[in-house]
């Protein structure tokens, strides 16, 4: 709020209170007596004031000449207090613009000073509303940058569970691989029993038992190099299973490979049970005609038994 200057008529009251104290009323003294007001203000109330003060005027009359004289030495006596007055008023208003000017000079170093803490304001607002924006461009780079390692983060984190759940598969059919082989390692093992049985039935299928035995023990071979294979593609299995497990950083380059591994090693055990399934067909086609063979070797033995004379 601006502040309020003083009026004429309390510069008035000041100069009328000083006049009557018997001390000139200059700029500094009203100021003085009233506690406030701009040097400028003052300056133009005293003067407004000065020129409202009434001047006595002397009546044109016939005077004798001795009072002539004697007025004539008065107006002189006057005229010479009136010069000393005009020369202190003169003095007074050289002493008041010199107040002035110094007054002048002490605002413009004021107005200088405050030119220069508006710079300095100016450049400090300047500076900070710079380094705000810099502030508000790095958050935005680091929330960017934060965001893309988070989604860089997901991708990783869903390839790892894609490649954990085909390595939970591979492990699910290599244990139902081993599950077959071993089913078909009993089922050659009760062929091969069975053979063994067939092989007392009679003589004649002898060397056709002794065939299959041979036949059998190969397929069994074959079953037990099968399982060597099986083995051998899962050990493979596991030890890639412990590179991705133990090169997760490398997970998105080596995945490819990973998976051909597996898609082959797979392929194999596949291709390993599939030759298993048809040796043990084969073998189950050759002992079924082993057993008819053997059946019909019996036959033969119950009827030369039957046909053959009694013993006395």
């Amino acid at each position: 709020m601006a502040r309020t200057g003083v009026t004429f008529e309390q510069v008035s009251a000041a100069a009328d209170a000083l006049a009557g104290e018997g001390k000139t009323p200059s700029i500094t003294a009203v100021r003085e007596k009233l506690g406030t007001g701009s040097p400028n203000t003052i300056h133009a109330h005293l003067k407004t004031w000065r020129e409202a003060r009434p001047v006595a005027r002397a009546e044109a009359v016939e005077l004798p000449a001795d009072l002539r004289n004697a007025i004539a030495h008065e107006m002189q006596k006057a005229a010479s207090a009136a010069r000393a007055e005009v020369q202190e008023l003169l003095v007074q208003a050289q002493a008041e613009a010199a107040e002035l000017a110094r007054a002048g000079e002490e605002l413009e170093v004021e107005r200088d000073q405050l030119a220069e803490q508006v710079l300095a304001l100016t450049t400090e607002r300047d500076t900070l509303l710079g380094k705000s924006h810099e502030q508000a461009t790095a958050l935005m780079d680091a929330a960017q940058r934060i965001e893309r390692e988070q989604q860089a983060a997901e991708a990783a984190r869903i390839e790892l569970a894609k490649a954990q759940l085909k390595i939970d598969q591979a492990n699910a059919n290599e244990a139902r691989y081993s599950t077959e082989i071993s089913e078909l390692k009993t089922a050659l093992k009760s062929a091969e029993k069975e053979a063994v049985e067939a092989t007392k039935t009679g003589a004649v299928a002898n060397a056709k038992l002794e065939a299959s035995n041979a036949s059998l023990s190969d397929a069994l071979a074959r079953a037990e190099r099968a399982e060597k294979a099986l083995a051998d593609a899962t050990q493979q299995a596991a030890l890639h299973i412990a590179e991705v497990r133990a090169e997760n950083a490398k997970l998105a380059k080596e995945m490819a490979a990973l998976q051909a591994a597996h898609a082959q090693a797979l392929k194999h055990s596949s291709d390993h049970a599939t030759q298993q399934a048809e040796r043990a067909a084969r073998a189950e086609g050759k002992l079924a005609a082993f057993e008819e063979a053997a059946q019909k070797a019996e036959k033969l033995s119950q009827s030369d038994s039957k046909g053959a004379p009694k013993a006395r």
